[in-house]
């Protein structure tokens, strides 16, 4: 074991620093352009991706609110308000449903009960709401007959599991996307005329990354760019999943970890871990000892990581014993943006003692 063990963990920055097409607008649009051409002239894989894609709530989402953030961390935010306004219907159709005189099937959802944004998620979710009108406001939407039992009441596990079925579409095209666009241990790529957005074809890499020849990675992304560096499959800990698994075991949904509304638990980011079987970083990697058990000195480094909120527990647990942190940021935009994450993480006082300790440093990424 080497005196000072390198731990790096990798965002979706990372990829993006390798010319990678994995922000969460690149799939979007690719899916667009599938949708563009005649079905005749749609390949196998432009097949697929529009018949997982179709009239499916999440795609329509993201396809009709494309962010100027690209990052995957607004993409869970928007998870999140996805599942909270179809938990908000449900809660609202229940309370209501109190009343003995109240009709389900002559029922509309008017807005002063639901927020403009909970009524566009309401109009992309075309396979369980009903359209009546369009106006600026919103809408006016109505439960599709299919989810109304005969007694007239809301059909809850009928709503959550055609959820279920188009979050798990959704989440396959995802997957599909990033083996044949990005992956580059699959050859049949996409993107392979255009020669700057294939992952087999890009020249890019960092030296600071091949000068700290990373001992473990924790890997944020569904991508194996890392592996370019040399490091092996058995020195990767996958956090969110990886892209062509079998079955498909991408971590897609909202990251809310409450145990609230447990109809609702297959939409959240912690049981889909659970249930994927993701496990947990290698703690013998993380915390390593020597021959006569000393912990080894370790040094993190967070290259295109954005410490989201959902992570503050693991990077808490990253950072115990002896281990300093080198941020590596891509301009003034994105230093700013890692201090303030930072110092929401561990308060001012705290963060601030690390910068002085030298616990956390930041540097440019080159």
């Amino acid at each position: 074991m080497s005196k000072v063990q390198n731990i790096l963990v990798t965002g979706n920055g990372f990829d993006l620093y390798h010319g990678r097409k994995t922000a969460y607008m690149d799939f979007v649009r690719c899916v667009e352009d599938a949708f563009a051409k005649k079905k005749e002239q749609r390949g196998w894989f432009e097949t697929r991706l529009t018949e997982l894609c179709n009239v499916n709530g999440f795609f329509r989402h993201f396809h009709f609110t494309l962010s100027e953030d690209p990052t995957w961390a607004y993409f869970e935010k928007e998870m999140k308000r996805i599942v909270d306004a179809l938990i908000h219907f449900q809660d609202v159709v229940l309370e209501k449903q109190k009343n003995p005189e109240y009709d389900l099937i002559s029922y509309n959802m008017i807005c002063g009960e639901f927020t403009y944004g909970d009524l566009q998620i309401y109009k992309h979710f075309a396979r369980i709401f009903e359209q009546i009108y369009d106006d600026p406001s919103g809408g006016l939407f109505k439960i599709r007959q299919q989810y109304i039992t005969p007694e007239k009441q809301l059909n809850k596990k009928a709503v959550v599991n055609e959820t279920r079925r188009e979050l798990d579409s959704f989440t396959e095209a995802l997957d599909l996307y990033m083996v044949n666009c990005v992956m580059q241990e699959h050859g049949s790529g996409r993107l392979k005329e255009d020669a700057s957005a294939s992952a087999g074809d890009t020249e890019i890499r960092s030296s600071q990354i091949e000068m700290i020849h990373p001992d473990y990675v924790i890997n944020f992304n569904f991508t194996d760019t890392i592996r370019m560096y040399g490091v092996t499959e058995d020195c990767i800990f996958y956090a969110k999943g990886k892209a062509g698994s079998s079955p498909v075991n991408l971590v897609l949904g909202s990251p809310d970890e409450s145990d609230d509304h447990a109809d609702w638990i297959y939409m959240k980011n912690y049981f889909r871990k659970l249930m994927n079987f993701i496990g947990v970083p290698d703690q013998k990697r993380i915390f390593p000892v020597d021959r006569d058990g000393a912990e080894v000195p370790a040094v993190l480094h967070f290259f295109g990581y954005s410490f989201p909120e959902e992570d503050d527990e693991l990077i808490r647990l990253l950072l115990a014993g002896k281990k300093t942190a080198v941020i590596y940021y891509k301009d003034r935009e994105d230093y700013a943006y890692g201090m303030l994450q930072l110092i929401r993480l561990f308060g001012k006082e705290e963060f601030l003692e690390k910068i002085y300790d030298g616990t956390i440093s930041f540097t440019e990424a080159e």
